[in-house]
């Protein structure tokens, strides 16, 4: 074996593996039809669990409606496709809520807090890393390391070691390493799938995924800096 040729496959962006065209155009009715219909079930917080479900299996066949009647012409001509980051999140946030009352909802832990702030912080400082690099401010492309095979590897690993560094987390505990498990899940779907353009950062992240995350970040400091001077 080659190790030269085998690292140099590894490494390289010059023929990227494409996802299948067909492939493409069905997860891209299937991404924002999940994301239009989390978005109406969450607008919808004020009717009745079943309406609210009604309301958004509504919204979600309108996504996939075939066509320029559809949301999702123009919002695949503007945006593209949503990632799978976003996809996952939708659905974990329908099946945590659907039929669920705020009381009965499961406040995180202190650990699984502190799991998720860090998948948001690296979240945030990847979006603004793309985005420099979009800009040319980086001195080479790292928009383009995504099409390689060692990226996603490095994104595992990460999350791996991310994982390994919790101290006092229980390893296999889903809610105290959610952010772990939600990464190695992208990684894993795109790795079989490549969706939704064959770039891992397209996987793990969007524009829109990235604006969320920092609207979060600035409640979350904005609650707790009224609590401090609460306190």
């Amino acid at each position: 074996m080659n190790i030269s040729a085998l690292i140099h496959q590894l490494l390289s962006t010059e023929n990227p593996v494409l996802p299948e065209p067909t492939l493409m155009l069905i997860a891209l009715h299937v991404g924002w039809a999940s994301v239009l219909g989390a978005s109406a079930f969450w607008a919808g917080g004020r009717l009745r669990p079943v309406y609210r479900l009604g309301l958004s299996l509504l919204v979600a066949l309108w996504a996939l409606w075939p066509g320029s009647a559809s949301p999702t012409y123009w919002l695949g001509l503007a945006f593209q496709a949503p990632s799978l980051m976003t996809v996952l999140l939708c659905w974990l946030g329908l099946s945590s809520l659907s039929w669920r009352k705020p009381a009965q909802r499961i406040s995180g832990s202190g650990e699984q807090t502190l799991t998720l702030k860090i998948g948001m912080a690296l979240g945030i400082a990847l979006g603004w890393v793309l985005l420099l690099d979009t800009l040319a401010w980086w001195p080479v492309s790292v928009y383009s390391w995504g099409f390689s095979a060692a990226t996603c590897a490095v994104v595992a690993g990460l999350a791996v070691i991310f994982w390994a560094f919790g101290a006092g987390f229980t390893p296999w505990n889903t809610r105290h390493n959610f952010s772990f498990f939600l990464v190695l899940g992208v990684v894993a779907l795109f790795v079989l799938t490549r969706l939704p353009t064959g770039n891992v950062w397209d996987a793990l992240l969007d524009p829109w995924l990235w604006l969320a995350l920092q609207a979060l970040a600035i409640r979350v400091g904005w609650q707790r800096w009224r609590g401090q001077r609460a306190g």
